[in-house]
């Protein structure tokens, strides 16, 4: 894959890496299904990387199948965990602003496409 179409893939609303995942899935921790969704997600196919792509693993890509009021949910809880100022321990220096918009981002994405079938 090259550098160009891996940009474009990772741009799309529907690609979120391992750190995000797995940071979310520890500020939404009691909340198993949840967990379990983006825990499934952690073990699904990784998107192919550029030959001299330098990031480990933690930049793995993952392209999201969640269903809306899951991503709905989750987006309330980033939401909550920001104005909370709720951190983990890797996100302790920057917070969490970030995550707030990659869920709503893919909530709005998914929402596009159910009103384009329903």
């Amino acid at each position: 894959m090259d550098w160009s179409e891996y940009k474009r893939l990772c741009d799309r609303p529907t690609v979120f890496s391992r750190w995000m995942l797995e940071q979310t899935r520890e500020l939404i921790e009691g909340e198993s299904l949840l967990a379990d969704a983006l825990g499934n997600a952690l073990r699904g196919k990784v998107l192919d990387k550029p030959a001299d792509h330098r990031g480990g693993s933690a930049t793995d890509m993952f392209v999201l199948q969640l269903e809306m009021d899951q991503a709905a949910a989750i987006l309330l809880r980033m939401e909550r965990a920001e104005q909370n100022d709720r951190r983990t321990a890797a996100t302790r220096r920057r917070g969490i602003g970030g995550f707030v918009a990659a869920w709503r981002e893919y909530l709005e994405f998914l929402e596009r496409v159910g009103s384009q079938h329903g």
